[in-house]
């Protein structure tokens, strides 16, 4: 029986929450924006907005709160200062403990998905576990199981958070659950208990290990309980157990008591004379014990447990499509994470499916190959080999149990007979057929005819079938018979009736027999086609066909046409026609049963549809003409489903041709060329323009290493150079990942443009300032690497220079020194041998990287870098005589990490170094000099040194001899003047000095130049040290100055930016002054003003961030001096023109400002070149356009000036646009003549 818990809607928020890496959003997915800073007026309101998010009484709302605010700490928070950072946890952590210790229901799971929100969250770490883990602690137990339910599976989370709280944490945890289990009967603690010890089980594996025996001696208290909950909690924390137990089986070891034990205590609940506990009758007992048994049987029998869990995937597709498309006609809310579980296992039956995952324990992206896709782990599977010995001896006394029970009328204990019964026959499948398969047979056979047993009795006796395989024969006509029987009739198609419901697990039951029996029951199967076909198009029955055309290969051709038949109706609503067929032939062919499949044009069917095409193997048939009308008429469908299928299925359809078209000594027909090339095309111009992100990225990533011959041609890498600077960080990573493979196909074309984009990423790593942005151009320069090895090769040593600035420097991003590191990892992979040289300088800081406990992501990444660098360069056996704690590094890491890939990793490192001379080690750690060691440190840490130097003014009048009067009085007025200005005494008087130079200045007009180096010395340093109140006014007399002696102020530049970028902080009243005085400089400098532009560029991307002045006069101060930099910012656009694109696409800035971005960016395009950027401008225009009326003119404009500089190459994104401005009725005079001047061309 399948089922979905009722109590899902209460918890799934949990189910599929990840810890997000901060650069990465998941494709396919919920998408959850950024609450940034600059959106609200500061971190207050913020706050308030994720609390009330949490408070929600609606399931969605409270994940994506809880989204929300992990992605904000891990971003936007980060590039505040520590003061407002540590104010914005004290208000949150409050906030949190008011959830948790709320009344009402829904504000206590608000507070458990905050926590698990932070747990994997850098900074902080020690103090706030422990205040996390008292707030769980204090949730258990609770009224309410889906609360429970949840704190359980974020206790088990804040377990893996590492360091040395792990292991005293989950030992008092233990313990606690444990008492819980020995003391008296309280419902409520029993029910904790055992969630909690499952969780610990599977997320603290070797910590728990160490309770192991207490655990065994109590948890059967639990699975006696008179509570079915916790019976099967209980039997699901058993399970864990057992699996965890198995998993530390050697063969040296002795023969462990835990299996016999549990095998005894599961006698006792089949023994009727022991005394039942308080409120517990006999059918209690029975399915505990059964229960037992069933994970007994589990751990016995890898093989049995492979098949079923290959068997089980189909009926929860096909649970995942009902699902969907119950949700698309209407019923319950829209489809978000959907982990449908199969309570067939009859284990939590009544549980919410949504709980069964509470988090992806991925390790960080971009951690062991860039552009990875996170991959969701299966169960474990395992086989004791004592626990096997022993039911081998015990089989036929638990076969016996469990048949003599096979006649109870309790449904709880029948579907567990129903679950074992197979389970039993894949253990040992002669001895179960010799005694047990008639009595077996005749049950399950008894079973399908009761309406509530019947599902869960198909799926079993599939299970059953596979496992005992030709030995079912004599049952194989009766079977066949009532599999019949739950098809649709021959006539049904005939008789105007609905389409009928059929059971997914008929199918699998098909499905399985046909692996059992294989070609002999050929003709059977074919006759049970025609039913199967008119029942509709599911998941279950492609995944049967699919089974069936590989097991009963006669049946494969059969099985083809009926499908591509099916899909022909449902995708082109008409019969299939094969090239050459004449048209009313193709209707007198189609089988009745199929020409009475309803017109599908439900979402659903047409995705389903389209998802078979595309994965169903048709060879021998033409897909050409479905290829065409999939590009055709789904790539641009409203609904983002179908795009997205559409876009799947065409990239699968292709590789036929793609292959035919490659091979050699093939006659390629034109048209198959063609064909590939159209939808190429199509599937690029969808890749570029679809307003959706996900299908954008869905394209690319479809677009794999099978199309590289086709993408490397020009118009096709024109098409990605535009995708390589979309919008969303993800898809720019699939597009440079794509163009540096491509860089060996076509180098003319791909790497001049390769070697742009490569000084981009550096020049954002070194000048952004910004931890995000640094970050993400760090992983940027990682896919590049990785990619492109032949560019980078040439540019190895500034790059690894950049790269270890940026790991000494102390960033308070983590993600930051995380991506930096692993690019040094793919780095030495590229460089060889040539990185041994810096292996001095690198070694130290990964020593200590490897070494910090606070965090896990750190770690990893460091002992993987460690492995790259170690392998790459052949530097072995001497590192453990140059860092002799490394051994002991490595070493703690097999002992204390709990995540097996880590450990995994760990011995691979181990065996990289090499074999190490136990006496040499012990002579390293006896010689280890702690002042050699100081002065190591001391050399691998960066050395700064300032220059300062002491201008001082001489006197004049000594050389003035031979000047004119208009010039020597002016001369001694400003000697005087800095006399007063250079005298602290007299500071009252500052401010009419520098009047007085000023106007000085200006009546000298030019001819004031050569008083320049008396002044500017001692007037930037009165800047400096003067009153904070009168700066503001000297800032602004600078500017006065900058605009008298224009070009001549260049030898002071260096001094002037370094009081900018000391008085230009965030919040700063005086912010609007600097920034005049920036557009003096520029009008002065001219183009010199681009060689100190990079050190501004930090300044303003935190303007854009975090500005919150009121009506955000201070950015809109920057956009307007932004229009004066013209071709200034050519070498700095991909930094800044992000964020100018962000304020006009964000609904919630002022419009005001939104609409001087916009003027902003029409401005620049007079002197600076767009064209790479265009889609990541037009698709936010597009935005605005469609949601903003108040700026339609104002994006219009903006978007002609860039349609006139773009061209031709606009072309693509014409429909897009057109759809808008019909939908709003938008015309623009300027922009329709630039449009008709394109399509004429």
């Amino acid at each position: 029986m399948i089922t979905v818990g009722n109590q899902a809607e209460g918890a799934s928020q949990i189910a599929n929450f990840q810890y997000i890496d901060p650069s990465v959003r998941f494709p396919g997915g919920q998408r959850y924006p950024a609450v940034t800073a600059a959106t609200m007026s500061g971190t207050a309101t913020v706050l308030q907005q994720f609390v009330s998010g949490l408070k929600s009484r609606n399931e969605e709302t409270r994940a994506k709160a809880a989204k929300d605010l992990q992605h904000y700490v891990t971003t936007e928070l980060r590039e505040l200062s520590q003061e407002e950072a540590t104010t914005f946890y004290d208000e949150l952590n409050h906030h949190i403990f008011e959830l948790v210790s709320s009344s009402d229901v829904n504000e206590k799971k608000g507070g458990i998905l905050a926590i698990v929100s932070l747990i994997g969250v850098e900074g902080g770490n020690a103090t706030r576990i422990s205040r996390f883990a008292n707030y769980l602690r204090n949730l258990l137990p609770s009224s309410d199981p889906v609360v429970m339910e949840m704190a359980s599976k974020a206790m088990g989370h804040l377990s893996m958070a590492g360091d040395t709280f792990t292991a005293e944490y989950v030992e008092f945890e233990v313990k606690r659950a444990l008492e819980w289990l020995g003391a008296d009967r309280n419902e409520g603690r029993r029910h904790a208990a055992v969630l909690v010890l499952r969780e610990l089980a599977v997320s603290a594996p070797t910590f728990f290990f160490q309770q192991v025996q207490p655990f065994f001696d109590n948890i059967f208290n639990a699975v006696w309980d008179s509570k079915q909950a916790i019976r099967e909690g209980a039997v699901s924390a058993l399970r864990a157990s057992l699996i965890l137990t198995t998993q530390r089986e050697t063969k040296e070891m002795q023969k462990p008591q835990w299996y016999k034990q549990t095998f005894d205590e599961a006698e006792k609940g089949f023994d009727e004379t022991l005394s039942k506990e308080k409120g517990m009758n006999r059918d209690d007992r029975v399915h505990g014990a059964l229960l037992i048994l069933n994970e007994l049987v589990r751990i016995s029998s890898m093989e049995g447990e492979r098949m079923r869990e290959e068997m089980e995937e189909i009926t929860q597709q096909q649970l995942v499509h009902d699902k969907y498309c119950k949700e698309l006609m209407g019923f319950g809310t829209k489809p978000r994470h959907i982990t449908p579980f199969t309570s067939f296992q009859s284990v939590q039956p009544q549980q919410s499916n949504a709980l069964l995952g509470l988090l992806g324990y991925s390790t960080p992206q971009g951690f062991l190959s860039f552009g990875a896709a996170p991959v969701p782990s299966k169960n474990t599977l395992v086989e004791s080999r004592y626990c096997r010995e022993l039911m081998e001896e015990r089989f036929d006394q638990v076969c016996r149990w469990v048949l003599k029970y096979r006649t109870s009328k309790n449904p709880l204990i029948q579907m567990t007979i129903l679950n074992l019964l197979p389970r039993l026959a894949a253990f040992q499948p002669h001895n179960f057929t010799d005694q047990y398969l008639s009595d077996t047979m005749s049950h399950l056979l008894g079973c399908l005819k009761k309406e509530k047993e019947r599902t869960a009795a198909f799926q079993a006796l599939g299970l059953l079938v596979v496992a005992v395989r030709a030995e079912i024969q004599p049952y194989l006509t009766k079977i066949l018979e009532i599999i019949k029987a739950a098809l649709p009739p021959k006539d049904f198609a005939h008789k105007r009736q609905k389409t009928m419901q059929v059971d997914a697990t008929v199918f699998t039951c098909i499905s399985m027999l046909s692996r059992a029996m294989g070609p002999s029951i050929h003709q059977d199967i074919k006759e049970l086609l025609e039913p199967m076909l008119a029942v509709g198009l599911s998941p279950a029955l492609t995944a049967v066909l699919y089974d069936l055309s590989r097991q009963i290969p006669q049946l494969k051709k059969d099985i083809q046409d009926g499908l591509l038949k099916m899909l022909s109706l449902v995708l082109m609503h008409k019969p299939l026609r094969h090239p050459g067929m004449p048209k009313g032939l193709a209707y007198q062919l189609a089988s009745p049963s199929l020409t009475n499949i309803p017109e599908a044009s439900d979402v659903g069917s047409i995705t389903l549809a389209l998802r078979t095409l595309g994965s169903f193997e048709f060879e021998g048939h033409s897909l050409t003409q479905f290829v065409r009308h999939c590009a055709d008429h789904f790539l641009n469908s409203e609904h983002k489903e179908i795009r997205m299928e559409a876009a799947r299925t065409c990239s699968r359809l292709l590789t036929p041709s793609i292959h035919l078209i490659s091979g050699h000594g093939h006659v390629v027909s034109q048209t198959a060329v063609q064909v590939v090339a159209d939808v190429l095309s199509k599937l690029l111009v969808v890749g570029i323009t679809d307003p959706d992100p996900d299908i954008r990225y869905c394209v690319l990533a479809s677009l794999d290493e099978r199309f590289d011959a086709h993408l490397a041609q020009a118009e096709n890498l024109q098409a990605l150079f535009v995708a390589l600077n979309d919008e969303v960080f993800e898809i720019r990573e699939l597009a440079i990942c794509t163009i540096g493979r491509l860089s060996s196909m076509n180098p003319a074309f791909v790497m001049p443009f390769l070697r742009k984009m490569l000084i981009q990423i550096l020049t954002e790593l070194e000048h952004s300032g910004v931890g995000r942005n640094k970050e993400q151009s760090a992983r940027m320069l990682g896919h590049l690497v990785s990619n492109a090895p032949r560019l980078i090769r040439p540019y190895m040593e500034p790059i690894l220079k950049a790269l270890i600035l940026k790991l000494k420097d102390p960033d308070p991003n983590p993600g930051v020194v995380i991506s930096v590191l692993a690019t040094i990892g793919e780095l030495a992979q590229v460089s060889g041998l040539e990185m041994r040289k810096w292996m001095d300088e690198l070694f130290p800081i990964i020593m200590d990287m490897l070494q910090d406990s606070s965090s896990l992501a750190k770690r990893q990444v460091a002992l993987w870098t460690l492995g790259q660098q170690v392998a790459s360069t052949g530097y072995v056996v001497e590192p453990y005589r140059k860092y002799p704690s490394l051994l002991e590094v490595l070493l703690n890491f097999l002992k204390t990490e709990q995540n097996q890939g880590i450990r995994r990793e760990a011995i691979r490192v181990l065996g990289l170094l090499g074999a190490l001379d136990p006496y040499k080690h012990k002579v390293n750690i006896g010689m280890i000099d702690q002042s050699r060691d100081a002065s190591a440190v001391s050399l691998s840490e960066s050395k700064s040194s300032q220059d300062s130097a002491d201008y001082s003014t001489s006197e004049m009048l000594v050389n003035m001899g031979n000047l004119p009067l208009d010039e020597f009085y002016p001369a001694v007025a400003i000697v005087t003047l800095m006399r007063i200005l250079r005298d602290p005494s007299l500071s009252n008087h500052h401010t009419m000095v520098v009047q007085a130079v000023t106007f000085i200045f200006k009546s000298l007009g030019l001819k004031c130049v050569q008083f320049l180096p008396q002044v500017m010395p001692t007037f930037l340093n009165v800047i400096r040290v003067c009153d904070a109140n009168i700066r503001e006014f000297l800032f602004q007399q600078l500017g006065m100055l900058v605009c008298f002696v224009k070009i001549h102020i260049r030898p002071y530049m260096d001094d002037i930016f370094t009081l900018i970028r000391e008085y230009w902080t965030p919040n700063n009243p005086m912010q609007n002054t600097i920034i005049l005085l920036m557009e003096q400089i520029v009008v002065a400098l001219g183009g010199e003003f681009k060689l100190y532009l990079p050190q501004l560029i930090p300044h303003m991307l935190r303007v854009f961030m975090h500005d919150n002045s009121t009506g955000r006069t201070v950015t809109i101060k920057l956009l307007n001096a932004i229009q004066l930099f013209g071709a200034n910012l050519d070498d700095y656009l991909h930094l800044l023109l992000p964020p100018i694109v962000k304020l006009f696409d964000a609904p919630d800035v002022p419009l005001q400002a939104r609409k001087v971005s916009l003027e902003t960016l029409d401005k620049l395009t007079e002197s600076l070149d767009f064209t790479d950027y265009a889609s990541r401008i037009i698709h936010p225009i597009v935005r605005t356009l469609d949601g903003t009326p108040e700026l339609r003119i104002t994006s219009m404009d903006t978007l002609s000036s860039l349609v006139f500089q773009l061209g031709k190459k606009y072309q693509i994104f014409i429909p897009m646009v057109n759809k808008v401005m019909l939908k709003h009725r938008v015309n623009h005079q300027r922009y329709d003549v630039l449009i008709c001047r394109i399509v004429k061309v």
